[in-house]
C-alpha cells in the first residue's frame, strides 16, 4: 500500500494531498483544458473534410469557410 501513496504523492508533505494536486493531480486541469481547446476549434472550423479554416457563414446549420461553399459565398 505504502508503493500507491508514494505513487500518487500522497505519503508526505505539508498537507492533506499537498504532494497530490501539486504533481499528478494538477494535469488534470491541463487536459481539460487542451481538450476544451480542440472542442471549440472543431466547432468553429470549416465542415468541409480536410479544411482548417474558420468557417464565418453557417449554411444548413453547418459552418462553411467562403472557399468550399457556394451558399456562403453569395451571402457576402
Amino acid at each position: 500500500m505504502n508503493w500507491l501513496l508514494h505513487v500518487l504523492g500522497l505519503d508526505s508533505g505539508s498537507g492533506t494531498a499537498y504532494l497530490w494536486w501539486s504533481g499528478a493531480g494538477s494535469d488534470i486541469s491541463e487536459i481539460a483544458l487542451l481538450g476544451g481547446l480542440y472542442g471549440l476549434a472543431r466547432k468553429h472550423q470549416c465542415h468541409q473534410p480536410r479544411c482548417w479554416r474558420i468557417g464565418r457563414h453557417v449554411v444548413d446549420g453547418s459552418p462553411y469557410c467562403d472557399h468550399h461553399h457556394q451558399a456562403a459565398r453569395e451571402r457576402r
